[in-house]
């Protein structure tokens, strides 16, 4: 059997095992052809390092798309002059997405450079088999538009808030969080197929900090997840909702409810909250509304341990405390150094999730939830169900973008 043949055979075993474990028959999207292991989706839009550095720590992202059951690529796209891809986001059916690019006026990401930051979306729509399997489009939604001077720290902490927009489920609406003067925060809704601005909630109260929304419940209602910095020591995390239908602008704190909250005080060392502020930007709210989903990473001069977890979105924090372990790994490596894990895609339900961490590539694993597998180095990416995790293929040298944005969407 050719080699080829052979390891889609082995990807198919896996997904029929795992199939096999998930609760409710299966999580697929709504369109089975785009079902991978474990019905997890299939395509997916990434951030790749293209070779040049244009002026300073920042370099640029291009685009890949891919098929992560065949580990094949179906279209790559290199950024615009003086511009820069920071994040992606996608629809419920794994055919559509939305991609947030930042282009300088200098050409330039520099540290304290003075340039005019200017944040466009674009949408990348798959035809999976077509002559042209993916196509990349600007969206006409008004773009964002910052001037950074000299006197601005290093880094997005402005634009920040527009890497984590949202694409609704359906595909037709974007939710866009995005930082006001000075301390506020805004919500816009946008229609994909028209630009139009559709909602516009804001708030002056400086407790939302860095922030990212989720569409929930059929697209219905938005969550907003927070983090701010109240001192050196102390840190809240917050989840709002509130219904995406209603009058075109209004009071974001009137109209939204706080959910659940959490402090995290400096030196605490629960699990909840390791998850939590491990690794900004890995804590996803499942389209239920229902859970939100993290993961923790140790590091040993031997290796190191990585969990993921699911926990209760409810209004109890001692309810949410008792979260569920959803796979252990243990990972060794003698080199030591630091292990990043985070959870890139969860199920409707949180039943199942994607997760990433740099260093692992997958040995056995127990079927036992909470047994630890043994893991060697490299960086792994795949599907956590039931304690089991199945790693998802990728093309020969794939590396996912870090930075402050989502560097990959399925």
């Amino acid at each position: 059997m050719p080699l080829t043949a052979a390891a889609a055979v082995v990807v198919l075993a896996i997904a029929s095992v795992l199939i096999k474990d998930i609760p409710n028959g299966s999580v697929a999207p709504p369109n089975p052809s785009t079902a991978g292991p474990g019905g997890v989706p299939r395509y997916y839009v990434a951030l790749n390092q293209v070779a040049e550095n244009t002026g300073g720590v920042i370099a640029r992202n291009g685009i890949v798309v891919g098929d992560s059951l065949t580990g094949g690529t179906l279209a790559t796209f290199a950024p615009p002059a003086g511009t820069t891809f920071a994040s992606v986001t996608a629809a419920a059916d794994d055919l559509t997405f939305a991609v947030f690019a930042v282009t300088s006026s200098t050409g330039s990401f520099a540290p304290k450079a003075r340039t005019t930051l200017t944040g466009r979306w674009y949408q990348v729509r798959l035809s999976p088999g077509a002559a042209r399997q993916a196509r990349l489009t600007p969206l006409p939604v008004k773009p964002l538009t910052l001037l950074r001077d000299s006197t601005e720290e290093a880094g997005w902490a402005a634009l920040g808030d527009s890497f984590a927009t949202a694409l609704s489920g359906s595909g037709r609406e974007l939710a866009v969080p995005e930082r006001v003067a000075p301390h506020g925060l805004a919500v816009k809704v946008f229609s994909v197929a028209t630009g139009r601005l559709l909602h516009d909630w804001t708030t002056s109260d400086p407790a939302l900090g860095q922030a990212s929304a989720t569409w929930i419940d059929g697209d219905r209602s938005l969550a907003l997840l927070s983090t701010r910095s109240m001192s050196a020591a102390l840190s809240e995390t917050a989840v709002r909702e509130w219904p995406a239908a209603g009058p075109a602008r209004g009071d974001l704190a009137a109209v939204g409810k706080v959910v659940w909250s959490l402090r995290n005080t400096s030196g605490s060392d629960t699990t909840l909250q390791n998850c939590l502020y491990q690794e900004p930007g890995g804590v996803h709210i499942s389209a239920d509304g229902k859970t939100f989903s993290c993961a923790t990473s140790t590091s040993t001069v031997y290796g190191g341990d990585v969990r993921f977890y699911t926990f209760p979105l409810a209004a109890s924090t001692t309810v949410t405390t008792k979260g569920r372990l959803d796979a252990s790994l243990r990972l060794r490596d003698k080199r030591g150094g630091l292990y990043l894990a985070q959870v890139l895609w969860a199920s409707p339900s949180g039943g199942t999730l994607i997760g990433s961490w740099i260093r692992g590539v997958l040995a056995p694993v127990s079927s036992r939830p909470g047994s630890p597998a043994v893991a060697a180095p490299g960086q792994s990416i795949g599907v956590i169900s039931h304690g089991r995790f199945a790693p998802l293929h990728f093309p020969a040298g794939f590396t996912l973008t870090e930075g402050s944005g989502i560097p990959i969407a399925w």
